[in-house]
């Protein structure tokens, strides 16, 4: 049994967080390896450290004095470092790093990845774990593809030390050495790409949530937690706005079927939610509910091209889909009638050239007329109950329209995991409860 357990900003956001994860570690002895986020906002009034060390390079490019700013990083970490009576001396480590950012020798994504350096060599000496830093297990190419190979050899090297270890999240190396930087959340993926090499019983991320919720609950008060999710699930929830894990962290572990299981730092004893290939577990532990989740996103936009006889016209859709193509722009959805289909998207995609965008579609599908709605949102209802549960479909769209809402697109995949449906933005919360209510009676 190996557990690998990220810890996210708000989970080592001061040194009473710092006592939590001490005590949640020293529980199971099975956590040898621990990832580390940046220190976060240990309240609302906070700022993370990796905002802070965003906005002093920002200073620094354009010759505007930081001082302020990195004196609220100092006092964060030499914080912690005081009342947990830690010997490493972190303000040299960050008198070093003001050097560097006064001389302009340093970049961007260096001086932003010292966020989670420093909070790991912090984290490493209170528990006693060695320290190893992510450029030196966590490999990427120069046209950013995660190297395994080179990452699997370093981890064998590391693993036959036998020694616990803490790594800084959020961060690997290009093939010259370089700090190569990941997407904000990153940290999740990097806490997956190690549970992966390490062959993991479980990678355990742990947050200040219990685990994924089935709604918001800034609409829905108090929603159901969602007790067990499988990676096609989360993956459709996370896209449509469900943000407790970064969607890339599913990736690595999938792959060698690892379970996630999001916890809770704050609370400990709650179960929170498991991530896995439930298709694979007969269990009746794991018994699905009809829905999963429900997640949406505002601010869509829909351009529809209307041409007579359209559906006996080849290659129609291909030449609008080019001309979205031209301008770089990624399609959401694309639903279909006899004489007309829509395409769905972001609206601060092409809200710079909409209109310039329509007229091209018009010239190169020879349309009779092409139109644009804005002011959409996208709710998705997400669950593999759904398949094997008849006439799901007609009750929610029945519950929808029974609320006077009006639907302004459907859209069903033919593995029935998820039913998404296009409102005005205007009725999006009323949407996402009557469809919770709809399956969660009151």
């Amino acid at each position: 049994m190996l557990r690998v357990a990220k810890f996210g900003g708000s989970s080592v956001a001061s040194a009473e967080q710092f006592k939590k994860v001490k005590n949640i570690v020293n529980m199971d002895k099975t956590r040898k390896f621990v990832v580390v986020s940046a220190v976060g906002k240990a309240n609302k009034e906070d700022n993370k450290i990796t905002d802070l060390l965003y906005l002093c390079y920002a200073h620094v490019k354009y010759n505007m004095n930081c001082e302020h700013i990195f004196s609220i990083i100092e006092k964060k970490f030499t914080d912690i470092a005081q009342e947990l009576n830690l010997k490493f001396d972190i303000k040299g480590e960050l008198r070093k790093l003001k050097e560097k950012l006064d001389s302009k020798k340093i970049t961007e994504e260096y001086l932003v990845s010292r966020g989670e350096y420093l909070t790991a060599l912090l984290m490493s000496e209170y528990l006693g774990y060695k320290f190893l830093d992510a450029q030196d297990l966590i490999f990427y190419n120069y046209d950013n593809r995660f190297d395994y190979e080179k990452s699997e050899k370093a981890f064998e090297l590391i693993e036959k030390t036998g020694e616990n270890f803490v790594i800084p999240g959020f961060y690997g190396a290009y093939p010259n050495g370089e700090v190569k930087l990941m997407t904000r959340g990153g940290g999740d993926v990097s806490g997956a790409i190690v549970a992966s090499l390490a062959n993991a019983s479980v990678y355990e991320n742990w947050t200040d949530v219990s685990g994924v919720l089935m709604a918001d609950p800034r609409i829905i008060p108090n929603p159901k937690p969602i007790k067990v999710v499988n990676y096609n699930e989360l993956r459709e929830l996370s896209y449509m706005g469900a943000s407790v894990l970064h969607e890339e962290a599913v990736f690595p572990v999938a792959l060698k079927k690892i379970p996630i299981q999001i916890r809770n730092t704050n609370k400990p004893e709650d179960f929170g939610t498991i991530i896995k290939n439930t298709d694979d577990d007969n269990s009746e532990a794991f018994e699905k509910n009809t829905i999963t989740g429900i997640a949406g996103k505002k601010d869509f936009s829909i351009i529809t091209i209307r041409k007579v006889h359209m559906s006996n016209e080849v290659g129609l859709i291909k030449k609008a889909l080019t001309v979205f193509e031209d301008y770089n722009v990624s399609i959401e959805h694309i639903p279909s009638g006899v004489d007309s289909f829509s395409v769905v998207v972001e609206s601060k995609a092409v809200k710079p050239f909409v209109y310039e965008l329509m007229g091209k579609l018009r010239k190169a599908t020879s349309a009779d007329e092409v139109t644009l709605t804005n002011e959409i949102s996208l709710i998705a209802t997400v669950g593999t109950g759904m398949k094997n549960n008849k006439g799901v479909s007609g009750r929610l769209l029945t519950a929808i329209g029974k609320s006077g809402i009006n639907i302004v697109v459907i859209s069903q995949t033919s593995d029935e995991i998820n039913i998404i449906v296009g409102v005005h933005n205007s009725d999006y919360e009323r949407t996402i409860k009557t469809i919770y209510y709809e399956f969660n009676p009151q």
